[in-house]
């Protein structure tokens, strides 16, 4: 880990100001509201931004750049930008590469378009004051070490559109107590997640870190491996280690969504420790046994609950 991190420093500190004008004849830059992008154009006349120059907290990527679409950021395009907290990466960008946006220290906030479907390995790496990300539905894999080191990460979606989840592409974010693997997983690298370095850089599981997923998945295998436990209790839907009257309620509102044609808003683990009975279906039945539950369980010792 140490040596990550190491990388990460030397690269920012040896990094010279990306340049304002062409390098070459398909390199081109142009001047944003005070931020220098660079670029390339490719052979479908489609931009790839390179670099940016800019010493703003904020920063929108543009959607076009010279009269060409944007629709990928390349490989370090933004590294070790450690001013920048915020970045909003627009409509029309479908691919940002390896280390994109690693060694950003103060990045906080980051919007991805619905068209983005691949990122590349290590991208956020090392973006210590990132605490939540959302991801789309179009992502297919979360790769190696892509969010290695984010050591404030609280909170990440992993959409079911996701198959494959890399190698330590969590690793080393203690703040991160849990995270639900949809049953789409079916791959997951080594110490992906849940685990960081110790004492004398031996890679230990963090303590308190609350695996969930659902019976015979790839999370099955990965909990194995590491001793980590999967957390899956019938009922407890909002996953608060309690079944009671709040999850009956939470059930209910589901079941009403659902029977007057709104969209639902359960994820895959949700709708598996919510339907109680276990006959396929979300309803009244199943708010009505967990409630039952929950009183049964408040006539139980404490030790026993």
């Amino acid at each position: 880990m140490n040596k990550l991190i190491a990388f990460i420093t030397t690269m920012f500190l040896c990094s010279e100001p990306m340049p304002a004008y062409a390098e070459s004849e398909n390199s081109f830059s142009e001047t944003i509201d005070g931020n220098t992008f660079t670029y390339t154009v490719g052979a479908n006349m489609n931009a790839t931004i390179t670099g940016c120059e800019s010493y703003e907290a904020e920063i929108i990527i543009p959607s076009s750049l010279g009269g060409y679409m944007v629709t990928s950021i390349g490989e370090m395009a933004f590294f070790g930008k450690i001013m920048m907290n915020s970045v909003t990466i627009p409509e029309g960008i479908r691919y940002i590469g390896n280390n994109a946006f690693s060694g950003c220290l103060s990045l906080t906030d980051v919007k991805f378009p619905e068209t983005l479907t691949s990122i590349g390995n290590g991208c956020f790496m090392s973006c210590s004051d990132l605490e939540s990300v959302f991801l789309n539905n179009s992502i297919s894999s979360i790769p190696d070490n892509c969010f290695n080191s984010c050591t404030s990460l609280k909170n990440i979606n992993i959409p079911e559109s996701v198959v494959f989840i890399g190698t330590e592409a969590f690793f080393g974010c203690p703040d991160l107590s849990g995270i639900f693997i949809p049953s789409t997983v079916g791959i997951i690298g080594d110490n992906a997640f849940g685990m960081h370095s110790g004492r004398n850089s031996v890679i230990e599981k963090i303590n308190n870190f609350r695996l969930r997923g659902l019976p015979d998945t790839a999370v099955t295998e990965y909990a194995e491996n590491t001793g980590i436990e999967i957390y899956c209790k019938i009922g407890d839907v909002n996953c608060d280690n309690f079944i009671d009257a709040v999850d009956a309620s939470i059930v209910s509102i589901e079941y009403a969504n659902v029977s007057t044609n709104r969209e639902p808003t359960f994820d895959t683990y949700q709708k598996y420790v919510a339907d109680y009975n276990n006959d396929g279906f979300i309803d009244a039945v199943d708010a009505t046994l967990i409630s039952m539950e929950y009183a049964r369980l408040q006539t139980l010792p404490n030790d026993e609950m």
